[in-house]
C-alpha cells in the first residue's frame, strides 16, 4: 500500500513541475519584452500574470490592427519588434497587471505557440 501512495505522490509531483514550464517561459518572455520595449521613463514593478491560455480568435487582420494601435501606445516605444509576419492559427494569450509609480496598468500579450516571440500586445 505504501508503494502505491509513494508512486502516486511522485507522479503528481512530476506533473506539477511539468505544468509550470510553459507559464514560466511565457512570463519570462513578456518581462523581457517589457524591459526592451517600454519607454525609458517607465519602470514596471509588482508584475502579476494571469495563467496562459490559447486562442484561435485572433487572426492576421486583428494582429495587424493591434500592431497599428501599438504605434500610438503611451507606455511603449513606437518601434517595437515583433515575431516575423506569418500566418498564426493559434496563439498563447496572457494578461499582465503591473504598477508604474502609483498607477496600475493592464496589458494583454499574444505570443507564438513556441513561446519564443511576442506577436502583438494591447494596452488595456
Amino acid at each position: 500500500m505504501k508503494q502505491y501512495l509513494y508512486i502516486i505522490i511522485m507522479c503528481v509531483t512530476i506533473l506539477l513541475f511539468a505544468s509550470c514550464g510553459p507559464q514560466y517561459d511565457a512570463e519570462d518572455l513578456v518581462e523581457n519584452f517589457m524591459e526592451q520595449n517600454m519607454r525609458e521613463e517607465m519602470k514596471p514593478s509588482a508584475i502579476r500574470f494571469t495563467d496562459i491560455d490559447s486562442t484561435t480568435f485572433v487572426n492576421d487582420s486583428v494582429i495587424i490592427s493591434l500592431r497599428h494601435q501599438a504605434r500610438r501606445a503611451q507606455r511603449y516605444r513606437p518601434d517595437v519588434k515583433y515575431a516575423p509576419d506569418q500566418p498564426f492559427k493559434k496563439l498563447i494569450v496572457t494578461r499582465v497587471t503591473y504598477r508604474v509609480e502609483d498607477q496600475e496598468y493592464n496589458d494583454t500579450y499574444y505570443l507564438d505557440m513556441d513561446l519564443t516571440r511576442v506577436v502583438a500586445y494591447k494596452e488595456n
